[in-house]
């Protein structure tokens, strides 16, 4: 059975406003990146596509964090009586803290689409359409990605 959080309760909704906080910041990064650098003059693509994108990025995020989430569960569960482990370093814990590990797996992803897209489009399209399509290809592989980690690495089967 799929672990489900209530979003909207007072125990998740601050690492759910955390997480979309990242990716609003990681966004702005992103309009900081279209308008001054690609010169991408349109202001309405600027805030309103990665509006969308931000939300999309968010949602893979929580996708990828319930299903880290789950398996952690499973495996505590699995090993209630075991001895401990022996601590590891704290740039490990860092990494593997389970609200940095999905955005470090979302955010490089979305980057190197967007980056890969981007090019590719700029060759046929002006700077505008090729900012658009490229945040749109990488927001919605970035989901397919995490749909992909749900399914494999927590191997959850939704009804």
């Amino acid at each position: 059975m799929p672990i489900r959080f209530r979003w909207s309760s007072k125990e998740y909704l601050p690492i759910a406003l955390m997480l979309l906080g990242a990716c609003g910041i990681f966004q702005v990064l992103f309009i900081f990146l279209a308008q001054f650098i690609l010169g991408v003059g349109n202001y309405l693509v600027v805030i309103l596509i990665p509006i969308g994108t931000t939300i999309a990025l968010f949602f893979g995020v929580v996708i990828i964090f319930e299903s880290f989430v789950q398996v952690e569960r499973r495996k505590k569960n699995k090993s209630q009586f075991q001895k401990s482990r022996l601590e590891s370093s704290k740039f490990r814990k860092l990494l593997y803290f389970p609200i940095i590990r999905p955005i470090i797996i979302v955010f490089p992803i979305f980057t190197a689409i967007f980056i890969s897209t981007y090019g590719i489009s700029l060759i046929f399209l002006d700077d505008v359409m090729a900012f658009l399509i490229s945040e749109n290809v990488s927001a919605i592989t970035s989901l397919l990605i995490a749909n992909l980690i749900e399914k494999k690495y927590a191997k959850v089967n939704r009804y």
